[in-house]
């Protein structure tokens, strides 16, 4: 899968949410991190993703990669996405390294696009990507190397997010339920910006995970 530019902490989180939130961006930040007690030779915010508890997709989010589930390197995909809920999609993509990147919304496509909510869904409406307007503006999704199994990943939060600062991956994600409790875990920790007051809060995340074969 195509990956954008990556969008890299350089500077504390809270200079980026204010950067983000000046640009009329919705940037969901995380909060700082505590220190370990001891060094056991894990980071100590894994095992609180593996041991996560709740739902992960209360929104009953649907994902579907097309043509198929299994493809080749030079073809090219698109993805249609439902959910029971309104809210704010993003579609994140983990190659068969383990790399994960942001493959919609990109900062290319919010940076051209004069849409306010060019990620938002509606409940029971299939949203499809690239949108007609990102397709007008010459985005498409061409499949890259390397090969092997990968994952897309929809998430979709119930306050208006388009962009997320990404954490770097500990190890290769193990399979949909793995997934599942690292982005769970992962994203409450996540504050997001309110429209109304700017205050940092916690949003609603739902997700579908969908793995895929490039060969």
């Amino acid at each position: 899968m195509p990956r954008p530019k990556a969008v890299r902490r350089e500077r504390p989180w809270v200079a980026l949410v204010s950067l983000m939130v000046g640009s009329g961006t919705a940037f969901a930040a995380p909060l700082l991190p505590t220190p370990p007690r001891e060094n056991t030779g894990t980071a100590p915010w894994l095992w609180r993703v593996q041991s996560a508890p709740g739902p992960t997709n209360a929104a009953s989010v649907s994902l579907k990669m097309l043509p198929d589930l299994t493809v080749g390197v030079g073809s090219k995909v698109s993805f249609g996405v439902t959910a029971r809920k309104a809210g704010y999609l993003v579609l994140v993509d983990v190659d068969a390294e383990g790399r994960m990147s942001q493959i919609f919304p990109t900062p290319e496509l919010l940076a051209q696009s004069n849409e306010r909510d060019i990620n938002y869904v509606r409940p029971g409406v299939e949203f499809v990507v690239p949108t007609p307007v990102a397709r007008q503006r010459g985005f498409e999704y061409v499949i890259s190397p390397p090969t092997g199994s990968a994952t897309v990943v929809a998430i979709l939060s119930e306050r208006r997010v388009q962009l997320l600062d990404l954490p770097d991956m500990p190890r290769k994600l193990q399979g949909k339920e793995d997934a599942l409790s690292y982005l769970s875990a992962w994203t409450s920790t996540l504050r997001v910006p309110d429209a109304g007051s700017g205050k940092l809060l916690p949003s609603n995340w739902s997700f579908d995970v969908k793995p895929y074969s490039i060969r």
